[in-house]
């Protein structure tokens, strides 16, 4: 995931062509935590996906700011990746499996 993801967005950028973009590449430890507070969002449900780095009274919880960057969190949510769509078999293949892209390689 860690890969497809940082390959998804380095062929978006390349794809506009238009200078240089400073989001760095999703490391492994970002996408293990990624994953944590996506599943840890579950348990207290906001409004919106912001809300859980708000830094009002209120809704206020210090954790998910101490764990990630909101930025990073929603950079990786924007160009979250499992496969490489350019290695996908044939469809019309016989032997072809619809999940078979989801398989780390």
């Amino acid at each position: 995931m860690v890969k497809e993801s940082s390959r998804y967005y380095q062929d978006y950028i390349d794809g506009l062509g238009d200078g240089t973009y400073p989001e760095p590449d999703v490391t492994e430890a970002e996408m293990f935590v990624f994953l944590a507070l996506t599943i840890l969002m579950g348990h207290g449900v906001r409004d919106k996906l912001t809300d859980y780095w708000s830094t009002l009274d209120q809704p206020y919880k210090p954790f998910y700011g101490t764990m990630m960057n909101r930025d990073i969190y929603l950079h990786i949510l924007r160009y979250l990746y499992i496969a490489d769509n350019r290695n996908e078999s044939d469809r019309t293949d016989e032997n072809f499996k619809t999940m078979e892209n989801t398989r780390p390689e």
